[in-house]
């Protein structure tokens, strides 16, 4: 009877093996670099050492995948970002998984993930962003991307929503061949009212061969007060791009409109980002992209501020894992961005090593 028990018992063991085989993967990025920025505030000039990733931002994460047969699993993922030069979180609410913390399933339905991620927004951007979200401190579209990671309101000249994460986030993704669609909700989980704090985005974008098109439109209503006291603005924001690969040479360009009411019927408030680059490969190991970004201030339809914003960067890779940047970038102001004639120019060169693990 013992025997046939320990046999009975080993077999449903090997079977539930087969049946629920999960991995779990530690991954991350370190950079560390210098950036020498001119006429960087009144004071004037600026050296310093990236914080947390001039080329590509910090990380440290733990995902994981579990099969639970007929082609569905359940995964989650863990992530968090640092700083290089001291080691503190990147963030100052002290987040410990302030880039992800997500669980979710994942079939032939498509994949469901509950938690705090990248918005649709932020995603599909991706599609046609020159940087591919490298030198996010520098380049405009990270802080124009839809998201509450850190702050919602247009303070800033060239303004933003807050990109490029939503907390509270249930988000749905369907992929048939090159074609994605993707839907998500942002739960607001204000007393009184489901609007209130909360976003909605649907977005759909197509990568196929040599060709990628995408698009997205993200409304969110979320407290701009600066003592959380509940001042809930709505803001729109509708983005769509193209990129096109020919041998070595891939050029991409896209649009972001940022829309905001404010407490005074007559007075708005738009942003609009506009750009278009190219990526050449030289060589297996050395890559340029050079690109230009315009970005814009609108009060009422007047525009009180502008920037136009070059950039060309170059890597080399030491390895799969390990590569060597630089960046030159140049960038003038006018109106409120200028703010006075120290900063109606900016030149900034960056160098550096990153490495992926």
């Amino acid at each position: 009877m013992k025997t046939k028990l320990a046999v009975i018992t080993l077999a449903s063991a090997s079977a539930f093996n087969t049946y629920a085989q999960s991995a779990v993967t530690l991954y991350g990025s370190i950079d560390g670099g210098i950036r020498s920025l001119s006429n960087a505030s009144t004071a004037g000039n600026i050296i310093k050492l990236s914080s947390n990733g001039e080329y590509y931002n910090n990380r440290i994460g733990v995902k994981g995948v579990e099969s639970l047969g007929n082609g569905t699993n359940v995964h989650f993922q863990l992530e968090s970002g640092f700083n290089t030069g001291t080691g503190a979180l990147d963030n100052d609410r002290n987040l410990a998984f302030n880039r992800y913390s997500i669980i979710g399933f994942d079939g032939a339905f498509g994949s469901i993930d509950i938690g705090r991620m990248p918005s649709l927004s932020c995603k599909i951007i991706s599609y046609y962003e020159p940087f591919q979200y490298r030198y996010v401190h520098i380049i405009p579209i990270a802080d124009a991307t839809a998201g509450n990671a850190n702050g919602n309101t247009f303070g800033n000249p060239f303004g933003t929503l807050g990109g490029t994460r939503f907390n509270n986030d249930i988000q749905y993704i369907a992929k048939i061949g090159g074609l994605m669609v993707g839907a998500e909700y942002s739960f607001g989980e204000s007393n009184g009212s489901t609007k209130s704090g909360a976003a909605q985005a649907i977005a759909i974008g197509y990568m196929s061969g040599p060709f990628a098109i995408g698009g997205a439109y993200t409304r969110q209503k979320p407290d701009v007060s600066t003592d959380g006291s509940g001042d809930f603005q709505s803001q729109d924001q509708i983005t769509f791009g193209g990129a096109y690969q020919l041998g070595e040479v891939r050029v991409s360009g896209g649009y972001i409109l940022n829309k905001a009411d404010s407490a005074l019927p007559t007075i708005d408030y738009a942003s609009k980002n506009v750009w278009i680059g190219a990526n050449y490969n030289v060589t297996p190991r050395v890559g340029l992209t050079l690109c230009y970004y315009f970005t814009s201030l609108e009060v009422s339809s007047h525009e009180v501020a502008h920037r136009n914003f070059f950039i060309l960067g170059a890597t080399y890779a030491l390895s799969n894992r390990t590569n060597l940047y630089a960046d030159i970038d140049h960038a003038e102001l006018t109106g409120i961005a200028a703010q006075d004639f120290n900063r109606t120019n900016q030149r900034g060169i960056s160098l550096g090593i990153n490495h992926t693990f």
